[in-house]
């Protein structure tokens, strides 16, 4: 203010370049006035050129009103053509196509952009990167590459901004050829915001190598101490399930902000949360608290993870106290939102759904994330009718939404409603297009149903959906396929698409064994194993019940035993209750039941030491027990049925199964004195009817 009212004095204020110079003060000024200061002394002066114009656009570009700077950008091109006033040049379309980016809005984008071709400045550099961008921050990925693409100069903020909106967009293995092409073609040299970006990009899809080689060029750049380079480099090691790379890397760096964010958040991610309360102990966390939200969902989801309910219940507390929650004064609209839905998270992952319902209850505006949570929630407690009736209450539905109730009736073993869901959600007014999680749910409902057909539209559907490089690299929608084809029948598919995978995990290689183990093919669920380990894949627990159910079901004893040896001796697994069952169900359909009975034994020991869930040790139990009971009845064995049977029935007096398979020994060694006596054992006992098991497939095309 100072200045302008010495150069009123001076009489210097009708100069176009100390106007415009004023002006920028005036933009730049954090004062909330300043803006409109800035707007008066454009709409006083005498006489108006470019630079003037273009300098008013960018003020109100820069300052989050988009719509007043492309309005001021219209009427520049109105005077221009009706007085012959000054045109826009190559920096009043970039400040432009700033402010249509701010708006996030593809028609005024096109429009804009038919202006640019208009004025003749689609060959400009400066121009061409801000319309790329403009076009990232409307979500029009494909006029954004396109424009890119037809470009006859690039420089390294246009790069930069391609790489930077394919990883915003989670459109990472994009931005990683992107970034290879940038390598190796017109430009070599590489800034900090490109390492950030391809660092992301790393971190999203996973990809280690890549990741490592990018840290590699950040240390020959001169870019590995940069505290921001760091944080990106801990956050693709953490992303990529590396936590010891990832704290070699903060080694020796003061843990501040965005460092402390960034490794809160890994080891959330990484499921280690006693180092995670290790960072964020007593005033530490207040302040880390204090600073971002993003800590405090991070040690909520810690606490959901691990059902810590009473720490759970005091990081509520500190919310409520430090007054980041529910329009406390240092609330922000993204803090309700995000808080709110955590917190309903956390109590129903602690089964605590009443404090969830009272706290979804009790907020002032529900977000559509609020209600998501609330309805996973309930899916989670398996209140699926309560999750339906809030679902149809929903005044908006995401497609969240529609995959949370579509993954939760498959995994309550209602496939057929899920479908149902899935159908609605294409069929609705306004229809929700699917992503990388609603098909897969959905193709879990077709594997469960071997809906083969169904299971067809699915995959068009996620074809369509996705871009195919970004489908040709999701390993999680790849293997669900493969499960799906393989369990539908069509194992030949299934193995093309096993074999056209780019990226294998565990999971994928576990599936295909299990697709062979299925099909009765255990020589080459085998031979995928072993290509498996020389691949250096690591098994897991459901790789080695996919290989001993192959061994069981196809008679390969020596080698069932040999990789039972091998999951106990070299990789350290506990053997569980499914794994002992197919040890069971392998050597007694050799008749190798004394084998049988001894790997039986040894069932209640192991799975002490590994402190799971008793009921589902219960059903592990029943399987094996059944397994060997039915071995027993195949080949006569009088004396180890019995004692079977007698621990069959320890656990359940009523079950008929070992009822029946005594009653069949008997019969077949002619023991009928016996026969008759047990017979009426069971009468008295209720005489209980078995309950037949069933399978599907299907039969005709689905409607």
């Amino acid at each position: 203010m100072r200045s302008h009212a010495r150069l009123i004095k001076l009489g210097l204020d009708a100069d176009p370049v100390t106007t415009t110079c004023l002006l920028r003060s005036y933009a730049a000024a954090p004062s909330p006035d300043s803006l409109l200061c800035a707007r008066r002394l454009f709409d006083q002066a005498p006489s108006k050129d470019a630079v003037l114009w273009t300098a008013i656009v960018s003020a109100y570009a820069r300052s989050s009103r988009p719509a007043e700077a492309l309005r001021l950008l219209s009427q520049m091109h109105r005077r221009h053509r009706l007085h012959g006033g000054p045109a826009p040049n190559h920096y009043t379309y970039a400040s432009a196509a700033r402010a249509a980016g701010a708006a996030a809005d593809q028609r005024l984008a096109a429009a804009l952009h038919g202006q640019v071709l208009k004025g003749g400045f689609q060959s400009n550099v400066v121009v061409g990167t801000s319309i790329v961008d403009m076009y990232w921050k409307c979500g029009d990925t494909i006029s954004a590459r396109k424009l890119f693409d037809a470009m006859p100069a690039r420089n390294l903020v246009t790069w930069n901004s391609m790489i930077a909106g394919y990883t915003t967009e989670c459109m990472g293995s994009w931005a990683l050829t992107l970034f290879h092409e940038m390598k190796c073609g017109e430009f070599e040299e590489i800034d900090e915001f490109t390492i950030a970006s391809v660092l992301t990009a790393c971190a999203g899809t996973g990809d280690l190598t890549a990741g490592m080689q990018v840290h590699s060029c950040s240390i020959k750049t001169g870019y590995g101490e940069d505290i921001a380079i760091l944080s990106s480099l801990a956050n693709m090691y953490f992303r990529c399930q590396e936590v010891k790379m990832a704290e070699r890397v903060m080694e020796g760096t003061e843990l501040e902000s965005v460092s402390k964010f960034v490794m809160i958040k890994g080891y959330a991610f990484n499921g280690r949360y006693l180092e995670l309360m290790r960072i964020i102990t007593g005033r530490n966390f207040v302040e880390i608290a204090q600073r971002d939200s993003s800590a405090i969902v991070s040690v909520l989801a810690a606490c959901a993870s691990l059902s810590w309910l009473r720490i759970g219940r005091q990081v509520h507390s500190l919310i409520v106290t430090l007054g980041c929650y529910q329009n406390r004064p240092c609330a922000t609209e993204f803090d309700d939102v995000v808080i709110g839905s955590a917190l309903i998270d956390m109590y129903c992952r602690c089964s605590s759904i009443g404090d969830a319902q009272r706290i979804f209850d009790d907020l002032v505006e529900k977000d559509i994330s609020h209600w998501n949570a609330m309805t996973a929630g309930y899916l989670r407690n398996h209140l699926l009718e309560e999750a339906s009736q809030l679902f149809n209450k929903m005044p908006v539905r995401n497609v969240i939404s529609w995959t949370a109730m579509i993954t939760g009736y498959v995994q309550h073993g209602l496939p057929q409603e899920g479908l149902k869901f899935l159908a609605n959600m294409y069929s609705g007014s306004g229809p929700v297009r699917g992503n990388l999680f609603t098909f897969v749910a959905g193709l879990n409902a077709c594997s469960y149903l071997a809906a083969l057909d169904l299971g067809k539209q699915i995959h068009g559907q996620a074809v369509r959906a996705m871009p195919k490089l970004e489908l040709d690299n999701s390993t999680v929608v790849e293997t669900a396929l493969l499960d799906m084809y393989s369990k539908s029948g069509n194992l030949s598919y299934a193995r093309k698409i096993f074999d056209r995978m780019r990226k294998r995990n565990v999971v994928s290689w576990s599936s295909m064994i299990t697709s062979y183990a299925i099909h009765g093919m255990g020589v080459h669920a085998i031979e995928v194993f072993e290509e498996m380990l020389r691949t250096g894949f690591e098994p897991n627990e459901v790789t080695f019940v996919a290989v001993l159910n192959a061994c069981s079901h196809c008679g390969l004893v020596e080698k069932g035993i040999h990789c039972f040896k091998l999951m106990t001796e070299e990789y350290g697994i506990v053997p569980r209750g499914d794994h002992y069952t197919c040890m069971v169900d392998m050597l007694g359909r050799a008749g190798k039941l004394a084998e049988a009975w001894s790997y039986a034994e040894k069932i209640k020991d192991a799975e002490k030491s590994c402190n799971k869930d008793n009921d589902a040790n219960n059903v592990r139990h029943d399987n094996m027990w059944d397994a060997l009971l039915g071995n027993c009845s195949l080949h006569g064995n009088l004396e180890i049925g019995s004692k079977v049977a007698c621990k069959i029935l320890e656990n359940n007096p009523n079950i008929s199964v070992a009822y029946i398979a005594i009653s069949n020994i008997y019969a077949d060694a002619e023991m009928w004195d016996d026969l008759y006596k047990f017979r009426e054992r069971w009468r008295s006992n209720g005489g209980v009817k078995k309950v037949p098991g069933l399978s599907h497939i299907q039969v005709t095309a689905a409607g």
